[in-house]
């Protein structure tokens, strides 16, 4: 009755380790210590007494998981207890509370002059305030690039019968005048024209839905059911529903999910600087990248606001012929990644006449970075620096294939050549960045290799959406390990896209 693939993979190696011949040998032990292991005499009354011998809690090594499982399942029973006495709570005790937490999460990213309106209630004035933030860090829309209004011949001809779309179609905005001279969108065109719209359909949901509720705290509209629900939400430092039904799968807080928002909304922007301008942020910070790297070479001191600025203020020379694409890929800021990767394949197919059909990815995880170059991406992140600003510095992007940064090992960790087992309490370790390029190889799991599934959260479930992608599972790639494949699939090893904190 299991049908889906990665289940499968782990109910049979869950399985194989207790249903095999050697299982039913007397002293057979299925962890390393003697606590479980097969009985010598398998009477009724022995086995019985046996299974009275157990401990009361299973130690995680006996399915095969690390140490860590343990950490990580106190960790979510704590917050599901903490979540049941909050709701049982008392609201009207609640409002210091709320005071505090958003004090500290919101209300200080607000100028002074908003921290204390007249006329609302307590909580009325911390939504406001939340309104206010959000105003401030989110815009209304993105504006695409040129070719976002681009139409194909089919839509006209379909639409219209004819190669010239009847008038009275473009009076009343149906349709836009067909262009002279005919452009096809290149295949990663296409992914930026898709994210856009999912990008301004969420806020267009985010900012009207806001909208009707500040009205209703002003008195000005009827509170409704969706709208209290929404109000209650916020005080929750919860998403709401109708933003979650527009946006991606998401476990963090809301808050923080306003935060990342933002982020993503700078990649994409980035992104489109780049293709119609050539450059991202040029004079973002007044100083050109060029000379921030000459100060880099001369071993000179540099604080931490130019490693942000070598990072963010990053000019690329213009190539005639080539599109213009970031240096590396956060796919955690996209609402369809798998659309982007298709993008590549269709790319590298185009470009070197090979069916797209044949083609897959061959992944190479980069080596651990120096301790110099560790050192300055955590002053850089220190700076300011983010996922999104991440994706344009340094050298040029690869002639093939794209880079992938952003992503994080959830049950081990990368050693530069291979994967390990995890450090205690250090269930989520960063992976470096990852090279995807197309080929004509066979992606077929062989030894020494594990097939690691990347979600984009650590809840690893979803839905199925129309075109039957999960909004959870983006792909999977072939990772380098030591050990069986079983072993890492017992210990539910994957790579998320972002963490919980």
């Amino acid at each position: 009755r299991v049908t889906d693939k990665w289940d499968q993979r782990a109910l049979s190696a869950i399985l194989s380790k207790f249903f095999n011949r050697e299982a039913i040998q007397p002293g057979h032990r299925f962890t390393v210590s003697e606590s479980y292991q097969m009985p010598e005499d398998l009477s009724i009354e022995e086995t019985l007494s046996y299974i009275s011998s157990l401990p009361n809690y299973d130690n995680p090594e006996l399915f095969g998981m690390h140490q860590n499982a343990d950490r990580t399942y106190n960790e979510h029973t704590s917050k599901e207890l903490v979540n049941y006495l909050h709701v049982f709570q008392p609201s009207h005790q609640l409002d210091q509370g709320y005071r505090l937490e958003y004090k500290t999460q919101i209300v200080t990213t607000l100028h002074r002059g908003y921290s204390s309106m007249s006329g609302y209630s307590n909580k009325d004035n911390i939504v406001m305030e939340f309104l206010i933030h959000i105003h401030k860090t989110l815009p209304q829309k993105i504006v695409g690039p040129p070719f976002m209004d681009v139409i194909p011949d089919m839509i006209h001809n379909a639409l219209t019968g004819s190669e010239r779309p009847p008038s009275v179609l473009i009076e009343k905005g149906y349709l836009k005048p067909k262009i002279t001279e005919t452009r096809h969108c290149t295949p990663m065109e296409n992914v930026v024209r898709h994210e856009v719209r999912q990008f301004n359909r969420l806020l267009e949901v985010i900012h009207m839905s806001l909208k009707t509720l500040a009205l209703c705290l002003q008195g000005d509209e009827a509170m409704n059911e969706g709208v209290d629900v929404m109000y209650q939400n916020i005080l929750d430092n919860k998403l709401p529903a109708a933003w979650r039904d527009n946006s991606t799968a998401d476990t963090k807080p809301l808050s923080h999910w306003i935060d990342l928002l933002a982020n993503r909304i700078t990649f994409m922007q980035y992104w489109i600087d780049l293709n119609i301008e050539g450059t991202v942020s040029n004079h973002l910070f007044g100083v050109e990248y060029s000379e921030l790297v000459k100060e880099r070479e001369k071993d000179e001191e540099i604080s931490f606001q130019d490693v942000m600025k070598m990072s963010s203020a990053y000019q690329k020379p213009i190539k005639v012929g080539v599109e213009k694409l970031p240096r590396s890929f956060w796919l955690n800021a996209l609402f369809f990644p798998q659309g982007l990767l298709t993008g590549v394949l269709q790319t590298y197919s185009r470009k070197h006449g090979i069916p797209i059909d044949s083609l897959n990815f061959k992944h190479h995880v980069a080596p651990l970075p120096s301790r110099r170059e560790e050192e300055d991406r955590h002053r850089a992140q220190s700076a300011g620096l983010t996922p999104a600003m991440w994706a344009f510095p340094g050298a040029e992007a690869p002639e093939n294939g794209i880079l992938i940064h952003g992503l994080y090992l959830d049950g081990g960790r990368w050693d530069g050549g291979n994967v390990v087992e995890a450090l205690p309490s250090k269930q989520v370790t960063p992976l470096p960045e990852i090279h995807f390029l197309p080929q004509q190889v066979d992606n077929t799991p062989k030894p020494g290799v594990y097939e690691c599934p990347i979600y984009r959260t650590s809840e690893r479930c979803g839905t199925l959406d129309q075109t039957g992608h999960s909004d959870n599972f983006v792909t999977s790639i072939l990772m380098p390990t030591e050990h069986p494949p079983q072993h890492w699939v017992t210990r539910g090893l994957a790579i998320i896209c972002q963490t919980v904190d």
